[in-house]
């Protein structure tokens, strides 16, 4: 089932980056009608279904002017129940209960969640995941975004250590290539067209570079409450790094990649999710 809720999650993006306008609507219908088979239910799918058809008319920007408050409001909303896995019906795929995924770090209970990718998909009608979208503000060459990924990773990996929340702790786990699969298709795509494709350029427009890079940031460290102020911190930094590789390459693969990256290097090198 791991590797049947993997391929939805593939084809999802895959039909997000699609400029066939039947691909990009038609497959998520398809795929979201298929998961009546798996472990889902149909309240789930029906508010899915639905979240797809408002993403279709917003995007085509359909409807009087008075409705586009409303329209974000609704999708604004299912998008958080996506994100938060609080959606009725929804039951992601249990792997594992208080497994110990390396040793010396707490133990947590794996699963398998696969309701983000869909707001990863509403998000790509938006925010192109390869092309050029965003003016560079930096008077910079892209390359320096590639010195910026192993010695960002590097410093954020030390303050973890320093601050007590990982330990030095290298090696395989069992997990790691659906851990691996699943935190690129389901977590750092999603996260990263939400906070540096849609939010990043919007504050930009508002606010100047620097604010928007700041101000984002926090708000992507705030999105990671649930791990305690010190993990607020090194996540708000952490978005500080995802988004300068937006805006010195003007574009949001960089950024998706810095992040899983990073998530990776702390996985192989590091106890994982923290330390006991």
């Amino acid at each position: 089932m791991s590797v049947l809720l993997l391929a939805y999650s593939l084809l999802m993006l895959l039909a997000g980056i699609s400029r066939d306008k039947r691909l990009y609507y038609g497959l998520p219908v398809a795929l979201l009608i298929l998961l009546l088979i798996g472990p889902f239910s149909w309240h789930f799918v029906a508010i899915a279904l639905g979240y797809v058809a408002l993403s279709a008319w917003m995007q085509q920007k359909r409807g009087p002017d008075w409705l586009i408050w409303p329209q974000r409001l609704l999708w604004f909303v299912v998008s958080y129940g996506l994100f938060s896995h609080h959606l009725p019906g929804y039951h992601g795929l249990e792997l594992a209960q208080q497994w110990v995924v390396k040793p010396g770090s707490v133990p947590v209970n794996l699963y398998l969640n696969v309701d983000k990718v869909l707001v990863a998909w509403s998000l790509l009608g938006w925010c192109p995941l390869f092309r050029p979208h965003f003016t560079r503000p930096w008077p910079l060459s892209a390359y320096w975004a590639a010195l910026l990924v192993p010695v960002g990773i590097g410093l954020l990996m030390w303050l973890a250590i320093a601050l007590g929340l990982v330990a030095w702790q290298p090696g395989l786990t069992p997990w790691l290539p659906l851990l691996a699969v699943s935190n690129l298709l389901n977590t750092c795509v999603a996260e990263e067209l939400l906070f540096r494709g849609i939010l990043l350029p919007w504050l930009h427009d508002k606010s100047g570079p620097v604010a928007a890079l700041l101000l984002s940031s926090l708000l992507f460290g705030v999105a990671h409450l649930a791990g305690g102020g010190l993990y607020v911190l090194l996540a708000s930094l952490a978005g500080v790094l995802y988004g300068l590789m937006v805006q010195l390459t003007g574009r949001l693969a960089p950024a998706v990649f810095c992040h899983w990256a990073l998530n990776m290097t702390q996985l192989l090198l590091l106890t994982w999710p923290m330390s006991r």
